[in-house]
């Protein structure tokens, strides 16, 4: 079930990004410039009052996590801290949180996503292609290369004429 994320979510969205990060990142990140813990709980109640984040609960416990930040005025939406704690990964979780954050987005009439993953982090490349993300530019690092990707966003209208119900995606 995926729900919007509450302050009191903090400690325990803190520990599944810090387990995912730790698994997935720690063998392609320079070990000079690799951190764990990547983020604290103050870390995510500070991002909570710029972003909207949502979890992704199994039997009242927190497995996944994505946040979305807008930029209202630009019609842009970035995708932060899509992360699933590794017992749980390839079950659909993190296909469901982005696609719920596109739902999202396209109530706040945003006309596209953008986010940025790690060059070396293929999974997460082809993970973001198969939902119709596209490589847009690179940002250079000091040790890597990041991947800047977007989707933009159509919205399904239906024959319904009730304004609430045309985002059927």
């Amino acid at each position: 079930m995926i729900r919007k994320a509450r302050i009191n979510d903090a400690e325990e969205i803190a520990y599944v990004i810090n387990e995912s990060n730790y698994r997935a990142y720690r063998g392609i990140i320079p070990k000079e410039y690799f951190r764990y813990p990547v983020v604290t709980r103050d870390d995510i109640v500070r991002d909570m009052r710029k972003m909207r984040f949502y979890v992704y609960e199994i039997n009242g416990k927190i497995v996944g996590v994505a946040a979305l930040h807008p930029k209202l005025n630009e019609g842009l939406g970035i995708i932060r801290r899509v992360y699933v704690h590794p017992d749980h990964q390839r079950k659909g979780v993190g296909t469901a949180l982005v696609k719920h954050l596109e739902e999202v987005a396209l109530r706040l009439n945003l006309r596209k996503l953008r986010l940025v993953t790690h060059e070396g982090a293929y999974w997460a490349i082809r993970f973001y292609r198969k939902l119709s993300y596209r490589v847009v530019n690179y940002v250079e690092r000091t040790a890597w290369r990041d991947v800047v990707m977007e989707k933009v966003l159509k919205p399904n209208i239906t024959t319904d004429t009730n304004p609430k119900s045309r985002y059927t995606h």
